[in-house]
């Protein structure tokens, strides 16, 4: 996999507070840095372009010659950054981004990945830099990711936007056309087209292919025995979601297990006596 950030020099994480706002920099080397805004208002200068960012908003930046971060005067601003000089990943044209923006609203998966590599402090060893890499590698996988997901929901329309997080928070209820259409506030035909013409399938394709990557991550990574799996997923029965796996990845639920490396945890391998004081 090629680096964010050269191997040499790693991740580095932190977090301050200007009570009264703030300059920070100029710097002058090559970084990449992921900026972290929890209250104020600041104004990152990268290079000749220059970014506004708000409280909860996240953002990347990639310098060759200048990095400058100004905070406005007489307020409060905490801000939070994950930096890095450049690795083997920009030696390409490419850009992980794959034109998203690199703005975003950050969500609690991302502030708790940032929260995590700053808790890790400043100290340095031989295995607590590699915990920090990964974790500053994770966090950058994770930001590229919701920044593309972004942007692709910015042209879907905002009644199959809400249809669609309906489906995502709740495949293990049951779910009809008639809600969702009502959810959306169309007509279920016109709900149909629109979620199709937007998303490439039918809402209800939509909802059985979510319930089948749930269910196949939850083999893989849980010790939930397949029958509460598949109701937590929504189907009605077991049998119903191994024949359902079975089509949309031609194996069994337990050769999903035995061929992608799931090992079962040990309490569900021993059994062992569990005892709280």
């Amino acid at each position: 996999m090629e680096t964010i950030v050269d191997a040499d020099h790693g991740f580095a994480f932190g977090e301050i507070v200007y009570s009264r706002g703030g300059i920070y920099g100029p710097l002058t080397n090559r970084y990449v840095s992921l900026i972290f805004v929890y209250e104020g208002l600041v104004k990152v200068t990268c290079d000749n372009e220059t970014t506004s960012l708000a409280g909860g908003q996240a953002a990347f930046f990639k310098n060759d010659n200048l990095f400058l971060i100004e905070m406005e005067r007489d307020l409060q601003h905490r801000v939070g950054w994950c930096e890095g000089v450049p690795g083997k990943l920009w030696e390409s044209e490419a850009s992980p981004l794959g034109g998203a923006s690199p703005v975003i609203t950050f969500s609690e998966r991302l502030n708790a990945l940032q929260r995590v590599g700053v808790d890790l402090g400043f100290s340095s060893n031989t295995g607590l830099n590699q915990v920090r890499n990964a974790v500053g590698q994770a966090l950058y996988t994770a930001f590229f990711y919701e920044a593309r997901i972004n942007e692709r929901d910015r042209f879907i329309p905002k009644p199959v936007q809400r249809a669609k997080k309906h489906i995502d928070e709740n495949i293990e209820s049951e779910i009809t056309i008639g809600q969702l259409a009502s959810i959306a506030n169309l007509t279920p035909q016109h709900f149909i087209s629109s979620f199709s013409k937007h998303l490439g399938l039918t809402p209800m394709r939509y909802l059985w292919q979510i319930r089948a990557n749930r269910g196949r991550a939850l083999l893989m990574q849980s010790g939930l025995s397949v029958s509460e799996i598949a109701y937590q997923c929504g189907y009605k029965n077991p049998f119903h979601f191994s024949r359902h796996i079975r089509q949309n990845f031609g194996m069994t639920p337990t050769e999903v297990r035995a061929n992608k490396g799931y090992r079962a945890p040990s309490d569900v391998l021993e059994n062992p006596r569990d005892t709280a004081f």
